[in-house]
């Protein structure tokens, strides 16, 4: 998602400025993904989010979890239910 914000920014500030500068901001961009502390962002947001979803599996499945969040629960269940 920020990838894309970054591009339409970078898009708007080149629309204004010229191509040069929307050139930097590529280059810029690219050099970011292509760093070794991106990939390291993107592999704890992918574990995260499948730890998140882990837990949200079970909460729904009715195992145990160290986030109780019982009406959360039963309104996700109920849910689930009626598709």
């Amino acid at each position: 998602m920020g990838v894309f914000v970054a591009l339409a920014v970078g898009y708007v500030i080149g629309a204004r400025t010229g191509s040069k500068d929307l050139d930097q901001v590529t280059q810029a961009l690219k050099a970011l993904s292509a760093s070794d502390e991106f990939a390291d962002v993107v592999s704890a947001v992918r574990a995260h989010v499948g730890h998140t979803l882990r837990e949200v599996a079970g909460m729904i499945e009715g195992r145990s979890s160290e986030f109780e969040t019982g009406d959360l629960v039963e309104r996700v269940r109920q849910k689930l239910a009626r598709v």
